[in-house]
């Protein structure tokens, strides 16, 4: 948004700026459709925005976790029963 944030980090300069331009796409996402309110109302709305998109990911990580255990305990089963079935 024109603005430079001096940053100290371990991480990369390359992914910092990936997370710069993300958050700035989220501001001017929020920009366009609300007609530019002041500026910290647009970044409050970003960051809302992000923190929607984190959670959603959380809550589809979860799921997928659950579904994953849920698949290893019936393979689990189903070679427990071949071992048996061999014996």
């Amino acid at each position: 948004m024109g603005d430079d944030y001096p940053i100290k980090s371990d991480a990369d300069a390359g992914y910092l700026h990936e997370l710069a331009r993300f958050v700035e796409e989220k501001i001017i996402g929020v920009s366009s459709k609300n007609k530019l309110p002041p500026r910290l109302k647009r970044e409050i709305l970003a960051a809302l925005l992000i923190a929607d998109d984190f959670f959603t990911e959380k809550r589809k990580n979860a799921e997928l976790e659950k579904r994953q255990a849920a698949l290893t305990a019936k393979i689990n089963e189903a070679i427990e029963k071949e071992i048996l079935l061999e014996q």
